[in-house]
């Protein structure tokens, strides 16, 4: 049976509070974040496997917070550019045509 433990993350404009899960297994321990089931590892020790998991959430976070600036950016020179005008086009001329609905 799984033991849950949550993990907070405070640094570089995170706030948010993770739940681990971890396991023992013959080789040790086995845990996982479950919010992101990518950052999983396994360790021989309880408190190692729980300090790793730790780091590899905070990497993790970091490299979506680089990617999302990235993409930010790039979106943002695409407008400017001039490049969305036309999803914007087809948009306005699906809306008039009564091909949305209200979500």
């Amino acid at each position: 049976m799984s033991q849950v433990h949550t993990i907070k993350v405070h640094e570089q404009g995170f706030d948010e509070t993770y739940t681990v899960h971890i396991e023992q297994s013959v080789d040790g321990w086995i845990g996982w974040i479950q919010e992101l089931p990518e950052v999983r590892c396994q360790r021989k020790t309880k408190k190692k496997l729980l300090k790793v998991l730790e780091i590899e959430l905070h990497e993790r976070l970091e490299t979506y917070r680089v990617e999302a600036e990235v993409w930010d950016k790039q979106f943002e020179e695409d407008a400017k550019a001039g490049k969305l005008e036309r999803f914007a086009e087809e948009a306005l001329t699906d809306f008039r045509a009564g091909k949305c609905e209200d979500i």
